[in-house]
Order: C-alpha cells, then structure tokens, then sequence
C-alpha cells in the first residue's frame, strides 16, 4: 500500500471517532497537488462503503470537507457522482442499522446531492461558498433583482438541508464524537451561507424601490435566523467542535435591512430680497397697577410684606377717598417694584358691616381737648407716616403752635382720625389672623427648608452614587479591553502553539513510521537471510537439533506471533519498544526454528520427506512475512475490526503451517527409524562401530604404555632441581592419552546404547564425500587413534632431544590440535547418533573437556621449549654494532621466509580442502 492509501485508510476506519485533522489535511493537500479529487475517490471506492455503516459515514464527511477546502476541480469531479450517493442513500434506508449511522449516511447523501444541485445550477460558487472568492469574480451591484432573488432562495433552500441533517445528527442518540463530526464542515457551510444571504439581501434592498419584491426572502430569512442561531450554541458546546474551529456566535437579534439614503445634490442659494426689515412692534404697555396701603398702626415689617389688608372692600375705597384728599398732590405709596406687581385677585367678599353710628359732639370735644403729651402720643402711635412728615414740615416752616382749646378743629381732621382709630380697632381680628398665617407660613417654610436639606443631602449622597457607578464602569471597561487583549494575545499564542503541536506530532509521527518501515524491512531481510541459509547447503544448522527442540521451537514461534497480535490489538498509543521487541522476538524465535529445522534435516534419509520438511519450514517464513506485512501496513496497531481480523487470518495461517512442519517431522522421522542399518558392502555398521573404538582404545593404550616406558628410562629427578620441559611434555601427553582413552571408553558406552535403543544413523544423500561423516563413528574413532599415536611420538621425540622437521613447538601443536579435532568429531557423531540427556552422553562431554586441558597444558610445554632455545642460542651481550644490524637483517630474512612458508601452507591446506569435495575418494 502506498503512504496515501495508507492515509485514507487510516482517515476512514471503522473506529467510532472523528476523521483526524492531520489525515484529513493530508488528503485535501494531495488533492491540491493533483487538482483533482479521482485517486481520492478510487481510494474511497475500495473502501466496505455498503457493508460497514461507520466507514461510510466517516467518508462523506471526508468528502464534504474535501469539497469545501480542496481545488475546484475536486467540486466538478463529485458533482458527477449523483448516481453514486442516491445508490448509498438507498442502500441504507433499505438496511438500517442498530449504532443510527444507516439513516446519518442516506441523510448526508441527500444533503450532499441537494449540494451537488445547488453548484449545478450556480456554477459562480465555489465549494466552501467564500463570498471573497464571488467578489473577486464578481460585483455585487452589477447582479440582476430577478437573479439575485432566485439566489438567494437557492441559498435558502441549501441552508435549509443543512438544518434536515443538523437534525438528523441530533435525533441520532446516543451521541459520540464520531457522529458530531459532521458538524464541522456543516457549521462552516452555514456560516457561508449566512454571509452570502445577508449580502445578497443588502443590495437588493439598496437596489429595489420598493420593499415588497424582498419582503418575502428577509421574512424566510428572520424565519432561519433564529434555528441557525441555536445550532450554533449547540455545536459551540461540544468540545470535538469547538475545539477544532471557532463557531461563529450570532447576536439575538437579526440584521435589519434599511434601504440606503441617497443624498440629493445641493440646489443654488436663492439670492435675498434686499427690502428692509420689518419694523418690529412693541406691545402696548400695560396698565401700572397701584395699590394704595391701608394706613394702619401694624409694625413695618409688615407694611412692607403685606401690601394689601383684607377688610371692607367700602371701608377701603372711603379710606382711600381720604388719604388722596388728605395726601393731595403726592405721589401714590408703591412698597413692591414694578417688576414684581401682578395683577392681584380680588379679596374673597367678606360681611359687609354697618356703618359705624355716628360719634357725639360731646366726644368729638374730647379729642379736641387733649393736651400736648396726649397729642405727642397720639401722633406716634396712630398718625401715618406721610401725615406725620407733613406736620414736621409744618412744625419746621414756623408755624406757631396753637392750643387746641383755641383753635378751631376743622370737621375733615376730625372725621380723618375718627376713621383711622375705627380702622384700628377693627383690623385687629385680622392682624391677629395675618400673624397665624405668618407662623403657619413660617412653619412650612421649615418643613420645605427641612425637607429640601434632606433632598439635597440624599443628591449628593446620589451623586457620589452616579460618581462611583462611573468610575467603577470606566474601570471595568478598561478592564475588559485589557481583558480582551489578553484575550486576544492567548488565542493568538494558543493558536501557534496549536500549530507548533500539530507540527511536532506530524514530524513525530513521520519519524515513527519511518523507524517502523525500517525495522520491518530489516526484520523482513533478516527473514529472507534465514531462508536463504535453510537452503545453504553449506549451512550444516544445529547438529545437536532434536524433535522434541522443533516441537519446543515451533511452540516458542507461535507464542511470539501471539503476542505481537495482542500488541497490535491494544488501544491509545503503543511504546515502540514494546511494538519493536515483539518482531525481534518473533524474528528471533524463527532463526532458532531454522537452525534446529537445518539439523534435523540429517535425521531424515528419504528424499522426499526431506523436501517436504525443508518446504514446511520455508512456508513458515513465507508465513510470518505476511504477518509482518499486515502489521507494517496498518501503522503497528489496529485501527478497526477489518485490520484485526486481517492479523488474526494472518496468525490462524501461521498456526495451520506450524501444525503442518509438526506433522511431517513426525512422519519422516518414524519412517527412517530402523533397527540395523547396512553399508553398501552388507556390514553391519553399528558392530563395526563397536569394534573399532575397541581397537581405538587398544591403540590408545599401548601408547599410553610406550610413554610409561620412555618417561621411566630418565633419570629421576632430585630434590631441589630445576623443572625439567622435557618431563613436563611426557606428563602431559600422558594426560592426553588418558583423557582420550575415556573419551573412547564414554564413545562405545554410547555407541551401546544406541544399538539397544535401536537409533538409526543417517544414510540420506550427503553433502560432501567425507569418510569421517559417512562412517560416522569408525572413522571418528581412527582418527582418534591415529591422532594420538602422532601425539605420543612426537612427544616423546621431544623428550629425548630428537629434531623434527618444523620444529618441536609446531609440531607439538599440530598433534594438539589433531587430537582435539579427533575428539569433537568423536563427541558430535555419538551426539548425532544417542540421547543427549543420557548419562554416557554427560560422560562423553566431561572426557573431551579433559582431553581440551590436557592438550592446552601440552601447547604450554611446547611453547616453554621454544622460548628456551631462542633464549640459549643467542647472545645479545656480546654483538656489536655491526652485529646487530646483521642479526637484525637475518631476522628480517627469517621472517620472510616464514611468511613465504605460511603463505605456501596455507595454499596446500586449502587444495587439500577442495580436493575433499571432489568426486573420487582420497586415498588412505
């Protein structure tokens, strides 16, 4: 699958979550490389659209946001798809299903065909509705009224099959974050749609006279506002939404659509009419209001506030009558400005009294008879101010003063002062009232005083209310400004940091599947190299291997395979170590199976058998390859029910061929077992086997015997002397002779048991004509034999001084090396051919691991030789300069030679290697 495919697959699994945005956006953009959306429709094509109601789902939201964010021509290629999404749409209202995904898919294929039709019809519009994108191609106030009015129904009537699947989502229950997914793109569709009809409205009502063609469309519209409104608050109260994009947040109320004023343009000023101005005309003055002050004896703080004395109307006319003849010539008394006279209502009508009766001449004699203190008195207490102002000036222009007795009294004085005392007495009733209203006045003027200084105490107290209030709004906007500024920089910052994250996760996430591709393919190599060794025919594999190892091994295998499943199988995130040492452990446990396949192929002499054993083991490689590619395809964890059924086929495989290579192990093996097995010359194999490691260890013996004889012809050793080498070879080659001597002991106890038990050796087609290996134990054993007769002479031409053609040390160590090469293939062809958990097997392995020591302590002899004799032969003490540089170039020569030897040694063992491969069997 390619990393696209993968993408898809991934965007629309049956998993019951949101499509991820990364996988979304990696769609869109691949769609924007080709500008087209086909490959993504043929993805979508291979996809269980008809059988797996979640996939389905998932797609079309995929599709729909596709269509709103990729290239135009992604739009044009899904407008023909009609026939494709009311095939969909049918399919599920026929097969309905328990989740409610069956009626989300038909509603969203109607609401995606209802799309389909809309851009049919308006080819202007691109897929996610941009009204930047119309204006660019087109203007707004160049559109015709007809046109735009249909437009605007259109747009309507889309907007309203996004509210039919809105409403289908939400019946829908119960809720999760996959099904609320769609809300989205719709969320986004409706909003472009909003601006479009808000738009369009606007100029239609600047560009109609008259309101009636639009009313129909704005009263449809207010009709929508207030369903989109709360599908807004909806979607902005689940977090899958709200935090994936920000969703618009309308105000209660519509816009309103007001036709625009046009300004008319300025008319010329009219020049003025130079005629002169009118003439204004003052009103005619008013009538002065005069009011003549009733002269009583009140105080003059009264006669100032209190103009007008209510009493008889009559009274008040004869008392005027008198003070004008009195006052004649005067000026009238006016106590008030002018600006303050109004015109005063009349008194209310009071009881009109009697006149008074008319007063004695004996009486009017009394106040003629009064004397100067009386009159002083009387002129104080009774006599008016412009009366008295009149007798100064009469007092002060000289005129005598006459007695009263003497003078005569005029009938007008008298008259004069009988009324003004008559007027006093009377008026005193209505001073005394006056002086009540003065109180009662004075009174409520308290009370307003009092009232107005709680009036004004409480607007202060309200205007430091008012004060307060408007600091404290004046704070609180410039808190909200500061707040919404920091409001501002957080969604800025969270914004980046959102995109930092998205970035990281989508670096993260590369770098993953690049790890995971990686190691997948170095499992797979490792896999093909593991098969290529199977079919190495120089690969000998586990020599050791038995059936009850494979048996173990295929067990180990299939254990591994399971729990790489269960690996896959976990939800959320997985650790990559644990994900990696799941494949290195089913990687690991197929090279053990291999190798112990490779070794137990030996077992098996039939051809046949053979082949269909080493198939059985290839086919569980070819196995666990296909389990790799399943788990390497599907990002190392399962993303729906499809990829978990795939890795369950895949181990269910697995399991079938392990089952297989068991069965045919079982049966080629029962088959090759026989009792006696005969060479081409009819004997009997295991006899000859038995009788030649009898002779081996006769052979082993006597050799043993001539070192006793060689080591007892040397003088003894005293107290106190020097480690003789020579000695120390004897010794340990007598340890070898020893260790071997058991070793064939523990061979031919095997070599018993076998024959009784009854195992068979390996007579199928062979790699190479090796008389070691074809013979398996007799030729083991000869060389066992032989190499530890070589062991003994040399060893004993080394005590006793002889040369040998190499020298001592090499030779020493080629036998060494002879005898242990002897005894492990002595050890590997009684372990081929017995039990390796019986005792004599144990026996066997302790006797070549004491033949291995007792050949070191040998080497370590034969080196203490060749380090006593480079030492001995030359002396350093006594070269020259001269000297030196020769010896210097001697050992330079020796050097060469020495490599040139070794370099000839080596061609001559490795002809001697190749010579073993050829057909003809080398000469003894």
């Amino acid at each position: 699958m390619t990393e696209f495919e993968i993408i898809v697959h991934k965007a629309t699994n049956s998993k019951q979550v949101a499509p991820k945005r990364k996988h979304v956006r990696s769609i869109v953009l691949e769609c924007h490389s080709e500008n087209s959306a086909r490959s993504f429709l043929q993805e979508l094509y291979k996809r269980p659209l008809d059988s797996n109601d979640v996939v389905c789902y998932k797609a079309l939201v995929t599709l729909h946001k596709v269509v709103q964010e990729g290239p135009r021509n992604a739009l044009n290629d899904v407008s023909t798809k009609i026939n494709w999404f009311e095939s969909l749409r049918g399919h599920w209202k026929r097969h309905p299903d328990a989740k409610g995904y069956g009626h989300l898919v038909s509603e969203y294929c109607t609401f995606m065909i209802d799309k389909i039709r809309f851009h049919q019809a308006h080819p202007e519009f691109d897929g996610g509705l941009s009204l930047d994108n119309y204006q660019k191609a087109y203007r707004l106030d160049d559109i015709d009224v007809n046109k735009g009015l249909q437009t605007v129904s259109h747009l309507m009537d889309l907007l309203d099959a996004v509210f039919r699947m809105q409403n289908a989502v939400v019946d829908s229950a119960p809720y999760n974050e996959c099904k609320t997914s769609s809300f989205i793109p719709l969320v986004l569709e409706s909003y472009a749609i909003y601006l479009l009809v808000v738009q369009f409205l606007t100029t239609l009502v600047d560009k109609t006279d008259s309101m009636e063609l639009n009313e129909f469309a704005i009263q449809r519209f207010y009709m929508q506002y207030q369903t989109l409104r709360n599908f807004y608050i909806n979607a902005n109260a689940i977090n899958s939404v709200s935090s994936v994009i920000a969703v618009p947040n309308l105000p209660p109320d519509p816009p309103k659509f007001i036709k625009k004023r046009r300004e008319q343009p300025k008319q010329r000023p009219v020049p003025k009419d130079l005629s002169p101005p009118p003439v204004k005309r003052e009103p005619p003055p008013q009538p002065e209001i005069t009011q003549i002050p009733v002269p009583v004896p009140t105080p003059v703080f009264i006669r100032q506030t209190v103009p007008v004395v209510y009493g008889n109307p009559f009274m008040q006319q004869q008392d005027n009558t008198m003070w004008g003849q009195f006052n004649s010539g005067a000026p009238m008394y006016n106590p008030m400005p002018m600006q303050q006279q109004q015109p005063t209502p009349p008194p209310p009508p009071m009881i009109q009294e009697p006149p008074p009766p008319p007063i004695p001449i004996n009486q009017q004699s009394q106040w003629v008879t009064f004397d100067e203190e009386a009159s002083n008195r009387q002129r104080s207490s009774s006599t008016p101010a412009p009366l008295e102002k009149k007798e100064g000036s009469l007092e002060k222009g000289g005129s005598p003063l006459v007695p009263s007795t003497a003078q005569s009294n005029p009938p007008e004085k008298t008259r004069v002062i009988t009324k003004i005392i008559t007027k006093t007495v009377s008026n005193t009733a209505e001073l005394n009232a006056l002086r009540a209203r003065i109180e009662e006045l004075e009174r409520l003027l308290a009370e307003e005083q009092e009232k107005n200084k709680q009036l004004t105490l409480r607007l202060s107290e309200r205007e430091a209310m008012i004060q307060e209030v408007t600091t404290a709004r004046k704070r609180l906007a410039e808190m909200t400004e500061s707040n919404d500024q920091y409001t501002a920089e957080v969604v800025k910052q969270n914004d980046q940091l959102r995109e930092q994250f998205i970035a990281l996760r989508d670096y993260y996430e590369k770098q993953r599947i690049a790890r995971l591709e990686s190691d997948f393919t170095k499992a797979q190599r490792d896999i093909g190299q593991f098969i290529s060794l199977l079919d190495n025919p120089n690969n000998l594999g586990n020599q050791e291997a038995t059936e009850q190892m494979l048996i173990s091994d295929l067990i180990h295998h299939l254990g591994q395979a399971h729990n790489l499943m269960n690996t896959c199988y976990q939800e959320g995130d997985i650790p990559e170590m644990s994900l990696f040492g799941a494949v290195n452990g089913v990687s690991d446990s197929l090279k053990n199976l291999f190798q112990d396949a490779k070794g137990l192929s030996r077992l098996i002499r039939n051809q046949a058998d053979q082949s269909r054993f080493l198939d059985a083991a290839r086919k569980i490689g070819s196995l666990t390859q296909n389990l790799f590619d399943s788990v390497r395809i599907q990002g190392g964890q399962c993303q729906d029910e499809e990829d978990r059924k795939r890795i369950a086929g895949n181990i269910k495989d697995l399991q079938q061929g392990t089952a297989s290579l068991e069965a045919i192990t079982k049966q080629a093996l029962s088959t090759s077992q026989a009792d006696n097995r005969l060479d081409e010359n009819g004997f009997d194999l295991d006899d000859l086997a038995e009788r030649e490691l009898m002779a081996a260890a006769k052979a082993i013996e006597d050799a043993a015997k001539s070192l006793m004889v060689s080591k007892n012809k040397r003088p003894p050793k005293k107290d106190g002397d020097a480690p003789d080498v020579a000695e120390a070879i004897l010794e340990a080659a007598m340890a070898i002779t020893n260790a071997t001597s058991s070793l064939v002991g523990a061979a031919t106890l095997a070599q018993k048991e076998r024959v009784e038990k009854g195992r068979a050796g390996h007579d199928g087609p062979l790699y190479k004509k090796d008389p070691t290996w074809a013979e398996g134990l007799i030729s083991a054993a000869k060389n066992v034999a032989a190499a530890t007769r070589a062991l003994v002479d040399t060893a004993n031409k080394a005590a006793n001084g002889q040369e040998i053609a190499g020298g001592v040390e090499e030779a020493l160590i080629a036998t060494s090396k002879a005898v242990t090469a002897a005894t492990s293939q002595l050890v590997s062809a009684c372990k081929s051919k017995s039990d390796i958990n019986s005792p004599s097997q144990h026996k066997l392995s302790n006797c070549a691991k004491s033949v291995q020591n007792a050949t070191n302590l040998l080497v370590a002899a034969a080196k203490a030789v060749a380090q006593m004799v480079g030492e001995d032969d030359i002396d350093f003490g006594k070269l020259t300069v001269t000297g030196y540089k020769v010896k210097e170039m001697e050992q330079q020569m020796a050097i060469l030679r020495l490599e040139k030897e070794l370099e000839h040694a080596r061609k001559g063992l490795s002809v001697l290697k190749k010579q073993q491969y050829s057909d003809e069997q080398p000469s003894e």
